[in-house]
């Protein structure tokens, strides 16, 4: 009797035992199946982010730049992406009737043409990081646009239309893959635009034509790649990186002379944010450094008084009060960065009248001259001035196409299109472009004046000087404007 009660108390462990293994195993399943299902619809997962995450190219298939964005160009993207290119270019070209100075909707226009007519094509990859910095992506995208309405309303290279592709990354993270991308689309001929890590386009064989210079960006980190490439034998035939613009050096040296004949003592206001932000192309300590060691060069010194355009505390007022009355201040230089060109107008604002004012390429735009009052007599160094070469038709054509004045970097880009567009109609293919461009006799003419390039691919010529001066009728809107000065 006893047995059977053991063996029955036996029977029922082992059944629960059972019962909990497979209460086990099915819970276990269920937890699998779960995480196989999460990460298949995790959005953040790698496979979402691929399948979900825009191009980082395209012809006329996205709205990069937002601003004043009318029906039409929506309606225009929506077709061109059905590939309904007929109507892409009707609702196209009624968007730039409402809005004529939008860049990216005559680059989508064009492009629609040479799809709608079949029309051969060549194709130049724009680099416009508009999330990082969508002012200057829009003066490079007016810049080439115009270069490119021009050619192929003239027929295009050798018969063939001239399609460009903008190339813009969301994120930091986007540039390897976007670089990656140009190299890999054997149909893009060349690139326009500026990169850090630049290097890699000698490596992949592909031109790339810098439209700007940038003191941390293109003429710091790229002038040693350059220089690398050059201390190589047969440099003039591996060197596939092309400045339009005199290296920022130059712009600095030029400027650095004048300032020098003008005082001896100067106050530098840079804009150094701190190592946790180093987004966007902005002034910082390099600069910084640059202008004082070419200060230096032409007996000039730079006061020991700090000025932050960065520090949100700064008391503008007691730094140029102890600039001059402490350390005998006799010029005041701003280098701001975009975002804080108002930050610098509040130091000029305490100097006005006491000092002489010298300032960064940075403040050469409209928005310095509304604030010309605080502003008048500061000289800048510039690359491109409306009255440099007054026979060109770049400016006045710009005017009539965009219904306004453009500056210097939308001259720049439309020269370095240009570049691209004299060499191809020499040679089309990635390695014939390079051969041509640099070839010691190779030149073009472009908004700039005459482009030449060195073995290394720098442009050969000097900076422009320009000050503030007040005028009765001004073409810029306000009552001040950027004039001209003699280079020496």
């Amino acid at each position: 009797m006893t047995n059977k009660k053991e063996n029955l108390k036996l029977l029922i462990s082992l059944g629960l035992a059972g019962v909990m293994v497979a209460a086990i195993l099915w819970l276990i399943r269920q937890l699998s199946s779960n995480i196989v299902i999460t990460s298949l619809n995790n959005p953040t997962s790698s496979s979402s982010e691929v399948k979900n995450k825009p191009p980082l190219m395209n012809l006329g298939t996205r709205i990069l730049l937002k601003v004043q964005t009318y029906p039409d160009k929506t309606d225009g993207v929506k077709a061109f992406e059905q590939k309904d290119f007929t109507t892409a270019v009707q609702k196209f070209s009624a968007s730039l009737k409402n809005n004529p100075n939008d860049p990216e909707t005559l680059i989508y226009l064009n492009n629609a043409k040479i799809l709608r007519d079949n029309s051969s094509a060549l194709k130049v990859a724009v680099i416009a990081s508009i999330n990082f910095d969508t002012n200057l992506s829009e003066e490079i995208l007016r810049g080439v646009a115009q270069a490119q309405n021009e050619i192929n309303n003239q027929g295009g290279i050798d018969g063939k239309k001239l399609q460009l592709v903008i190339a813009s990354a969301e994120n930091r993270e986007d540039f390897a893959q976007l670089d990656n991308e140009l190299f890999k689309d054997k149909s893009i001929v060349a690139a326009v635009g500026v990169r850090r890590n630049a290097a890699i386009y000698n490596e992949k064989h592909l031109v790339l034509v810098f439209p700007v210079e940038r003191p941390t960006q293109a003429e710091n980190q790229e002038k040693l790649d350059n220089n690398a490439v050059s201390s190589q034998p047969n440099s003039s035939t591996t060197n596939y990186l092309f400045h339009v613009n005199p290296l920022y050096d130059n712009l600095v040296d030029t400027h650095a002379r004048y300032i020098a004949r003008q005082g001896r003592n100067v106050a530098i206001c840079g804009d150094v944010r701190s190592s946790r932000d180093n987004s966007g192309f902005s002034s910082n300590q390099i600069l910084v450094e640059q202008y004082t060691q070419a200060l230096q060069k032409y007996g000039s010194k730079v006061i020991s008084t700090p000025c932050n355009l960065a520090d949100k505390d700064l008391d503008y007022r007691a730094f140029v009060d102890k600039a001059i009355e402490t350390e005998n201040a006799s010029g005041f230089l701003l280098l701001p960065s975009v975002r804080n060109i108002y930050f610098a107008t509040k130091v000029a604002q305490e100097v006005k009248g006491r000092k002489p004012l010298f300032a960064s390429e940075t403040m050469y735009s409209s928005t310095t001259l509304q604030n010309g009052t605080d502003l008048e007599g500061m000289v800048l160094p510039v690359y491109w001035h409306r009255d440099a070469n007054k026979n060109n038709p770049f400016a006045e054509n710009a005017f009539k196409l965009w219904n306004a004045r453009v500056n210097q970097r939308t001259a720049g880009a439309y020269d370095a299109l240009q570049v691209i567009i004299t060499g191809l109609k020499q040679d089309n293919t990635r390695e014939g472009l390079q051969k041509v461009l640099s070839n010691r006799d190779f030149s073009t003419s472009g908004a700039t004046g005459m482009i030449k390039f060195s073995p290394s691919g720098e442009r050969q010529g000097e900076a422009l000087l320009v000050k503030i001066e007040r005028c009765e009728r001004c073409s810029s809107g306000t009552t001040y404007d950027f004039d001209l000065l003699n280079k020496k």
